[in-house]
């Protein structure tokens, strides 16, 4: 069947279903999502410009660790990098407590078990996951006290919006041990290291090698952030349930969801467009390997809720289907009360589409980051 009718056939299926995504969605200045997901992708990426490390920007900006601690701190240059269970994986477990640092060497395997044994992960693999954020959402973050729950509860208290600034980007990020990665998908080290953007992890004294293999980001420059999703090329399953939609970077836009699950989708192939981008911000060629699975800027498209998750993040490592995942409305819960604490049952709810404002009665909103629930 050529590719387009195959597409066609796609696009007429979702007319028809409960939910639908969100592709290359105007901007109000008449940009293109996907097209500010790759330019937005390109700027973290780049080489952060330490000569004593190979750390690309995303990676010198603050963890949850290093804003919701008793005196907040902007990370030293050269900080070890260290991974932590799935947030999203611990609030849905029902635990509401700070995500346990991983320990690469004898890591807890702390994701859906038979989600992974579906995607063919190894049984003793190890996903780590961090959480950044950049100067800008630092320091709104600090300023305003909105680390601890002390300053959480006066900021409820003076009734104090909660409205980042529009240079604000979060990023998380799932690591996976290059040696589960080899196990996984049947490769070399070498075939990792070329294909792959690594580096290394720290708990206590031990140093492990990990492949990023699955981010999201999300950028404030319009009131209900941009939202962006980003898969590693050889990621099993990258495109199921809901597709993968680039209007700008690929040069096959769409991408239906196959059967049976958890199949190789194949190369990302990029555009001229982005590889421009990519030689003049001297990106590695690694990245050429990350596509962008879609875009969000809506909670719903012509009624019904659009949806966007990631293969790794949601499916494997917090185990939320990607069929009930949206990125912006489960952000758009987060909130937290008038004794400071965060609304840590809206987090692990897997609610789409539309908000519903009498689910938030009594807490005050956060502005989409869910970091207030590891406020101290």
């Amino acid at each position: 069947m050529p590719r387009h009718f195959g597409n066609l056939l796609f696009a007429l299926a979702l007319l028809g279903s409960s939910a639908a995504f969100g592709q290359g969605a105007p901007l109000p200045w008449g940009q293109r999502s996907d097209m500010l997901a790759w330019e937005t992708f390109v700027q973290i990426v780049a080489p952060a410009g330490d000569q004593q490390n190979t750390n690309v920007e995303f990676e010198t900006w603050a963890s949850d660790e290093d804003i919701y601690a008793a005196s907040p701190h902007w990370p030293s240059v050269g900080t070890a990098k260290q991974l932590q269970v799935s947030a999203l994986g611990t609030v849905r477990h029902g635990v509401v407590v700070r995500p346990q640092i991983i320990a690469p060497s004898q890591c807890t395997q702390d994701y859906d078990k038979q989600v992974a044994q579906a995607a063919g992960f190894p049984a003793d693999g190890c996903i780590g996951e961090e959480v950044r954020r950049n100067w800008a959402t630092f320091q709104y973050i600090v300023s305003n006290k909105l680390y601890s729950r002390a300053g959480l509860a006066a900021a409820f208290q003076k009734g104090l919006k909660v409205d980042l600034p529009a240079d604000a980007i979060e990023f998380k990020g799932d690591w996976v041990r290059v040696a589960d990665v080899m196990k996984w998908l049947n490769l070399t080290e070498k075939q990792v290291d070329d294909l792959y953007y690594t580096n290394t992890a720290t708990a206590g004294k031990t140093t492990t090698k990990f492949a990023l293999v699955s981010f999201h980001f999300s950028t404030k420059q319009i009131k209900d952030w941009v939202w962006a999703d980003f898969e590693h090329q050889k990621n099993p399953g990258r495109c199921d349930d809901i597709g993968c939609h680039d209007s700008f970077g690929a040069t096959v836009p769409d991408v239906p969801p196959t059967t049976p699950l958890w199949q190789q989708y194949g190369e990302c192939q990029k555009t001229a467009a982005v590889a421009a981008m990519f030689t003049n911000a001297g990106i590695n060629p690694v990245w050429k390997n990350y596509c962008l699975k879609g875009s969000q800027i809506t909670f719903v498209n012509s009624g019904t809720p659009t949806l966007l998750g990631n293969s790794v993040i949601e499916a494997i490592n917090a185990g939320v289907p990607i069929a009930k995942s949206s990125c912006i409305t489960c952000h758009a819960y987060a909130s937290f009360d008038k004794a400071g604490d965060g609304n840590g049952a809206a987090a692990g709810a897997n609610y789409t589409g539309n908000v519903d404002q009498t689910k938030l009665q009594g807490w005050a909103t956060n502005d989409f980051l869910w970091g207030v629930l590891f406020a101290r």
